[in-house]
């Protein structure tokens, strides 16, 4: 292979060396991702390189990221290919290996270069035949049909961030062309997010970082619905920004679940924690439980190992709970159980405990369930125990 011929010490040196350019030097988002995947290729990792972990794990995104529904990988994907490219066109260019980053995939191929790229004049572009025109209409007209139809909103801006030109944008918000240009779109932003936004916007441009910014945004009917906003700049030869391009895309339906969702775990919570009830779950694959930080008292912890927990439970309830358990684990059954248990502070209880098993596509499987200390119910009405 290539990358064994010319070897990983010449390779790190090229990194180095285009990490030191003027265009990655600017840009610590590309130079992540270009080390990242880099490094992982050189220590045998490159199949494995997917836009979830360069995402997570060289430009930091959250563990939720879902490359369905953000684009960030392949965006910056295209921009690092871009700047390379100008990189390696400079005549100049010092580097002796050519770092690339082929189309459909994120493993870097690693090529020799046997001398400076030479120097040629700019031709003049001829002009636009009528068959070449027709294709150029064409494209423009298939780009355009794409964003109706997803219901995006297109725009575009100058290298300082003013809005230039939109495609959309007035159909949902009756703003004029003349209205929304430069920062007059602001103004059809909720008044609680313009200041914040204005900033994300402010700052991208500084920096010439991609960006993505949620807002409510001021339809025709009267009301805010909201909204998210991905940008990338374009570059010049020389690395400059020549033009910002992106879309709005309507995020209300999403955003008011996640909302819902929040709000009902919330309630959950609450209802839990008033019950005096113990969440816990249990890991098919390791065994292993996690409890609410409420179960230290019953239990001496939070989590442990399954039958670190079982030493707990009293000798004689020990064999029928297990083989509940076991049951339920195995889906035959749910599990609701009464036991006896000794807890690390010397105190004897009784618990109640219920459960049932979740599978989860791309999850695996696991327990769910809560305990109680039912103590008071039995205190008095059943014969002591030792």
């Amino acid at each position: 292979m290539e990358r064994e011929a010319i070897g990983s010490e010449i390779i790190y040196a090229a990194l180095d060396q285009l990490l030191d350019q003027p265009q990655l030097k600017k840009s610590p988002q590309l130079s992540a991702f270009l080390s990242y995947v880099v490094r992982e290729s050189l220590a045998g990792r490159g199949s494995l390189l997917k836009s979830y972990t360069i995402a997570t794990d060289a430009l930091k995104r959250a563990p939720s990221f879902d490359p369905a529904t953000d684009a960030i990988v392949r965006v910056e994907a295209r921009r690092l290919r871009q700047v390379l490219q100008q990189i390696y066109a400079d005549p100049a260019c010092p580097v002796a290996v050519r770092i690339e980053l082929p189309l459909g995939r994120y493993e870097p191929n690693f090529v020799r270069r046997a001398s400076p790229a030479p120097a040629y004049p700019a031709s003049p572009s001829p002009s636009l035949t009528d068959g070449a025109a027709s294709l150029l209409r064409e494209s423009e007209q298939r780009y355009r049909a794409l964003v109706e139809a997803s219901a995006a909103i297109e725009w575009r801006a100058t290298p300082d961030g003013g809005i230039a030109q939109s495609f959309g944008w007035t159909a949902r918000t009756g703003q004029s062309e003349e209205e929304m240009r430069e920062s007059g779109w602001l103004a059809a932003l909720h008044p609680d997010d313009r200041v914040r936004t204005a900033q994300v916007w402010a700052e991208a441009c500084r920096t010439a970082e991609p960006i993505e910014v949620s807002y409510r945004v001021l339809h025709q009917d009267g009301g805010y619905r909201w909204m998210l906003s991905r940008g990338v700049p374009l570059e010049n030869p020389d690395g400059s920004v020549r033009e910002w391009v992106g879309t709005v895309s309507d995020i209300h339906e999403r955003v008011v679940a996640e909302e819902a969702q929040r709000t009902s775990e919330e309630r959950l919570r609450l209802a839990v924690e008033a019950a005096g009830l113990v969440t816990w779950e249990i890991d098919l694959p390791t065994r292993f439980v996690t409890c609410s930080p409420n179960a230290a008292e019953l239990f001496g912890g939070s989590e442990g190992a399954l039958e670190d927990l079982a030493t707990l439970i009293h000798p004689e309830d020990k064999p029928r709970v297990l083989a509940a358990l076991e049951r339920a684990l195995r889906g035959e059954a749910p599990y609701d159980v009464v036991y006896r248990i000794t807890s690390p502070d010397g105190r004897r209880r009784w618990i109640s405990a219920r459960g049932r098993l979740m599978r989860a596509a791309g999850a695996g499987e696991r327990m769910i369930g809560v305990a109680a200390d039912v103590t008071s119910r039995y205190v008095g009405h059943l014969p002591a125990w030792s």
